[in-house]
């Protein structure tokens, strides 16, 4: 029996692993958007530290009308996330001894998908990040790591995986 199309990416051409990274600083209210492409592929995961409980981190792709990541490291404290949560969301560090007097501190939240998140090859993806409400610094910093399966190629991709399902049997590696 043969698996999912992330399960036949080693055996297929026009792809590759790409990653996001940098380190930004963030103000209250003001949405710094740090990301903005056409990816068509996969979210692999995505994660990111601050200096600030209430850094937040939103991650869209209009036209759809839901966001596939909005929250704050409060979000994930307070609703008990801390820990692993299904498969889905870990935030691993959450060291904020001081709240609600004062924000500062350091987080860090980890998501890793059960099954990599497929992007559609039109829309583009958007990550932005911001200081939310109750946060007590003017600005925080956050550091954040995003990692797709991005096809660069779609006539190598699409001519491997009709080669791939065309075969009579499963090519030795």
């Amino acid at each position: 029996m043969m698996g999912g199309i992330i399960d036949l990416l080693a055996l297929l051409d026009g792809w590759d692993y790409r990653e996001v990274s940098s380190t930004i600083t963030v103000q209250p209210g003001v949405i710094n958007e740090v990301f903005a492409e056409r990816v068509p592929g996969w979210l692999i995961n995505a994660l990111y530290d601050s200096t600030d409980a209430f850094a937040h981190i939103t991650v869209n792709m209009p036209p759809e009308t839901f966001n596939i990541l909005s929250l704050n490291l409060t979000d994930l404290a307070f609703t008990g996330v801390i820990q692993p949560f299904a498969p889905a969301m870990v935030a691993t560090l959450f060291n904020f001894p001081n709240l609600p007097a004062d924000s500062s501190g350091l987080g860090f939240a980890f998501f890793d998908l059960p099954y990599p998140l497929p992007l559609k090859k039109t829309n583009v993806i958007h990550v932005s990040f911001t200081l939310d409400p109750g946060t007590t610094q003017p600005f925080a910093v956050v550091d954040y790591d995003i990692i797709f399966a991005q096809i660069y190629r779609m006539d190598l991709f699409q001519k491997s995986l009709k080669d791939l399902l065309n075969v009579k049997k499963l090519p030795v590696l």
